[in-house]
């Protein structure tokens, strides 16, 4: 279900030095495959790269969280989480729009919450889908 997972935790802290200086890497087109066809092969059976779920005082920075074969990460009925100073990177090429085939890495939010006492900032999000995502 998830690259890195946590149920029902306290006081979690995902840091590095830096800005961007930690990668979590979840090696996203071994999943996309062929643009649009890798698809159709895995549906929504791809893994986040990030599962928290039922935790408390959760604290996300200095991360540089990339090529995450579906939703980059999902927070689930967080009470106190921050994620600030990180940035997520989901596309195929390095160029700076969203062409055709960068398109093709479907599904890769960044960040999707739910709970309470949430506070995303100084973050950058490059996703072919939702940026940030409010669940409740």
């Amino acid at each position: 279900r998830a690259c890195i997972e946590f149920v029902n935790s306290k006081n979690i802290t995902f840091t590095s030095t830096a800005y961007g200086s930690g990668v979590i890497d979840g090696n996203g087109p071994s999943w996309w495959d062929i643009p649009f066809l890798g698809y159709v092969k895995h549906l929504e059976n791809r893994p986040f790269l990030l599962y928290v779920r039922g935790s408390k005082d959760v604290l996300v920075e200095n991360l540089l969280f990339k090529r995450s074969p579906f939703w980059t990460s999902l927070f689930e009925d967080a009470n106190g989480l921050e994620i600030r100073n990180s940035a997520v990177l989901n596309r195929r090429t390095p160029l700076n729009d969203h062409g055709l085939v960068d398109l093709s890495a479907l599904n890769t939010d960044g960040f999707d919450v739910t709970g309470r006492n949430i506070w995303i900032h100084d973050v950058t999000i490059w996703t072919q889908d939702d940026c940030i995502a409010l669940k409740d």
